[in-house]
């Protein structure tokens, strides 16, 4: 399988008390919808120093909502209401000094996980590697990030790379080994399927089930 049907499954076979926060990092493009995500996800409720500094920075006092567009704006604009850099990244700061407090407190276990890395902005990426990784790493025990995409952050960071383990996903080559997986089909068909697609799981996957699809129509 390729990486997002890796991590689908992974999500199913958590046990039920642990929380699974999913991202594609194609649709998260900032830190505000990052955070909003997390909070949606995990319950405005278990968040409620991050959201007293939101409304705090937020004119006229706007509630956070529980709908993902509208709390991603709300952050938004706690961050970036008309002030200079300066002022905005206090503002940042703080909400995510909040935001960790809260994070540390939850009593149950969270996986937090980002597919399609590569696809993530610069800035968002850079916060991840550094901020994000480094505090839960130091601080918030309970909390899992698994990371997954063409590009991941270095796993030999210095900061937190004790505390990481990289698995390579690479081509699967081993014909017998794709025999095992689809023996609905002749190891002739199935060693053409893993040749003309290089081994690339998700590829030769989609290839064989075709393949029984027509063998068997």
């Amino acid at each position: 399988m390729g990486k997002t049907s890796l991590l689908s499954r992974f999500r199913h076979e958590c046990p039920s008390e642990v929380k699974f926060v999913p991202f594609d990092c194609k649709g998260v493009n900032s830190i505000a919808t990052f955070l909003a995500e997390v909070v949606v996800d995990l319950g405005h409720e278990n968040f409620p120093r991050f959201l007293e500094k939101v409304k705090f920075f937020v004119q006229g006092g706007v509630d956070f909502s529980e709908n993902d567009i509208a709390a991603e704006k709300t952050i938004s604009i706690a961050i970036n209401s008309n002030v200079d850099l300066a002022t905005q990244d206090y503002r940042l700061e703080q909400l995510q000094q909040a935001f960790f407090d809260d994070l540390a407190l939850l009593e149950h276990r969270t996986v937090i996980s980002l597919d399609t890395y590569q696809d993530a902005n610069d800035s968002l990426q850079a916060w991840i590697e550094t901020k994000w990784l480094r505090t839960v790493d130091r601080r918030v025990k309970n909390v899992v990030t698994v990371i997954a995409g063409q590009s991941v952050p270095n796993p030999n960071n210095s900061v937190w790379g004790d505390n990481c383990e990289h698995f390579l996903l690479t081509a699967i080559i081993d014909i017998q080994a794709w025999c095992e997986f689809c023996s609905d089909l002749p190891e002739a068909a199935i060693k053409a399927a893993a040749i003309s697609c290089e081994g690339h799981p998700k590829n030769t996957h989609q290839t064989l089930s075709l393949l029984i699809e027509r063998w068997s129509a």
